[in-house]
């Protein structure tokens, strides 16, 4: 498996934890579309989600809960 699809893979798996892809996109900081797109293999994720996906986790592992987003 190349690299880029290991990136992809990673997030989709990260995607895949949420109840549905709008929740994943709030958690990720990006749009329902993006997922959707990422999901039907239309465009790869990029580096930074990939970091995002790391630091959710990190932060469940720690107990703490991912903070609501904020409205502007």
């Amino acid at each position: 498996m190349s690299p880029e699809q290991e990136k992809r893979e990673y997030v989709l798996n990260a995607i895949a934890s949420y109840p549905s892809q709008a929740q994943a996109a709030i958690a990720l900081g990006t749009s329902p579309r993006v997922v959707s797109q990422w999901n039907t293999n239309k465009s790869t994720p990029r580096e930074l989600a990939v970091r995002v996906v790391q630091l959710l986790e990190v932060l469940r592992g720690a107990g703490i809960e991912i903070p609501p987003p904020l409205d502007f």
